[in-house]
């Protein structure tokens, strides 16, 4: 097996998270983000994931990524099927933020296109 160190070559790199914060880019986020596949960090209004809308899933579909991830905050939540289904046959996972942050960098260091809505 060939173990390499990750360099990340990605404009959106998460550094590390704790219950309450992100390390994006060098930067701290104390509140929920969107992570949208450009590279750009953007904090939400949104207090919690129950708040999304089918809409918000829609608008992320139309830019095509091959999985969108819901990190929770520190305990899983579900998002309502009808709204998961506005995704358009791009899978959609929900799951505790630390387990979306780990999934997230793990996408991203094989060159796949994710979006990422992440809660603190």
């Amino acid at each position: 097996m060939l173990i390499q160190e990750h360099q990340p070559n990605h404009p959106c790199h998460i550094e590390h998270y704790q219950p309450g914060e992100l390390h994006i880019n060098g930067q701290i986020h104390r509140q929920a983000v969107l992570l949208d596949g450009s590279g750009s960090v953007q904090p939400l209004s949104l207090a919690s994931p129950a708040e999304l809308q089918a809409a918000d899933l829609a608008r992320a579909a139309q830019s095509q990524p091959e999985v969108i991830l819901i990190g929770t905050g520190e305990r899983q939540q579900f998002i309502h099927p009808r709204i998961m289904a506005a995704a358009a046959g791009i899978g959609v996972e929900c799951m505790h933020t630390a387990a979306a942050v780990c999934t997230y960098l793990l996408l991203q260091s094989e060159g796949r296109r994710v979006w990422a809505w992440l809660w603190v």
